[in-house]
């Protein structure tokens, strides 16, 4: 089950260098599966009205070349499959040449928004988008809390940083990751592949703080990001891949 639709990329969207930003990236992502799933019972509206929500909980991207402010590029998605607990959505960025910029493989659950916990997959809904049923789960890397960061700034769950599942939008989270780093950095540097796992929401009112280590090699530059709360445990684990612009 594929969907498409085209899109410009606005300026609105971009950061000083001219490139989408991280986070218009995953809020377009976003877009394109909701536009697909609008009229069926895996809409956010519907599942909103039986008390349940899509939540992310794992992203792999892979990244050739970051969409421009104005250029016209091609917005996928595709629902891959599922098992008991988790579906699996890939997306895609094209060119108008049909270049392939961006592809992004995920992993979602069903969310119980009054008891905030997951909840099995909803069968008769994956047969009904006709949505197979995965014999092997797609594999994601497995990513590690560092045993300390560089550099660690607090932040607040604003009202406006909130989704319709009432938590922190996982665009959002991006921002307080590239926050982190040196402007000179980001001005000098382009993501070419994104890592994130989220293991615990994050709500209103809380004030979780925003790590960030970054190795380099001769290789490659990554950056390690986590958020953690007052405890020291890893709310979301992020490893971004750098290339020199």
């Amino acid at each position: 089950m594929q969907y498409s639709e085209k899109h410009q990329v606005e300026y609105d969207e971009c950061d000083e260098n001219k490139n989408l930003r991280l986070a218009s990236l995953i809020d377009l992502m976003m877009q394109v599966s909701e536009h697909q799933l609008w009229h069926g019972d895996a809409s956010t509206k519907s599942l909103n009205e039986r008390g349940l929500g899509w939540v992310v909980t794992q992203y792999h991207f892979e990244i050739n070349r970051l969409p421009r402010v104005t250029e016209k590029v091609v917005l996928t998605t595709e629902a891959k499959g599922y098992n008991r607990f988790f579906e699996y959505r890939d997306f895609s960025i094209d060119d108008q040449a049909g270049n392939k910029l961006i592809t992004v493989k995920s992993e979602w659950v069903l969310f119980d928004l009054k008891k905030r916990k997951m909840v099995a997959t909803d069968e008769k809904m994956m047969n009904e988008l006709h949505i197979p049923l995965l014999p092997k789960l797609p594999h994601f890397p497995r990513l590690r809390q560092q045993a300390e960061y560089e550099k660690k700034r607090q932040y607040r769950v604003r009202y406006d940083d909130l989704d319709t599942n009432h938590h922190l939008t996982n665009s959002h989270y991006f921002n307080w990751f590239l926050d982190m780093l040196d402007r000179e950095f980001l001005r000098q540097h382009v993501v070419s592949k994104i890592e994130i796992k989220f293991n615990q929401e994050v709500r209103y009112g809380q004030e979780p703080y925003s790590c960030v280590t970054v190795k380099e090699n001769d290789a490659e530059t990554k950056s390690y990001h986590a958020i953690e709360d007052d405890e020291g445990k890893a709310r979301a684990l992020c490893e971004l891949t750098w290339r020199e612009i």
